[in-house]
């Protein structure tokens, strides 16, 4: 398709969804979906699962605010601006539950010797830079279990066998500290 009948189509299905039809919406989203995804990635997202997620999400943000679409021949790049601001809001909440993590994790571990606290921090940190974010329910799995809940418990919470959350938190653990033995030795993981 040519671009002049591709924006033609743009202008018109961007124009019938704002004015409510959810058809033409559905169908803009098909023909950029591609787009979006890209997006996500390019600014960062790295789960294949997160960013449907936050496709959905740019979806949704992107029905809200169609009103706010003043050209629809821009819709692409509108569409795409949204699914960059997604991007950022997913990883500054990612960033902001790692810290709250390396905070429990050095209130589970004691000690006052600010010497002996900086490095738990320094090697805390590596760890979680290490980590990417499917692993994210891992880390939430070994704090409970530094918490003293029982494997049984947080098998059942996530639906799964004791034996299947220990093979998951062991696969998890390899491949941290293969992870983590690159990041000492310089290389960028």
């Amino acid at each position: 398709m040519a671009d002049s009948a591709k924006y033609d189509q743009i202008e018109l299905l961007a124009g019938r969804a704002r004015r409510g039809d959810h058809e033409a919406f559905r169908i803009l989203l098909e023909q950029h979906r591609g787009a979006v995804v890209s997006t996500l990635f390019a600014c960062g997202v790295r789960c294949e699962e997160t960013a449907r997620d936050l496709a959905q999400e740019v979806a949704l943000r992107a029905f809200r605010k169609l009103g706010s679409l003043k050209d629809p021949r821009t819709f692409p790049a509108w569409l795409r601006r949204i699914a960059a601001n997604a991007a950022r809001d997913h990883l500054r909440r990612v960033a902001v539950r790692r810290e709250d993590e390396i905070d429990e994790a050095l209130q589970l571990e004691g000690g006052d010797d600010p010497h002996e606290r900086a490095e738990r921090v320094a090697e805390l940190r590596l760890m979680l830079a290490a980590l990417i974010e499917e692993d994210d329910e891992v880390v939430s799995l070994l704090i409970a279990r530094a918490e003293g809940v029982s494997v049984a418990t947080l098998a059942a919470s996530k639906g799964i066998s004791p034996d299947a959350l220990k093979m998951r938190v062991m696969r998890v653990r390899k491949r941290l500290r293969a992870r983590l033995a690159d990041l000492r030795r310089g290389r960028s993981v």
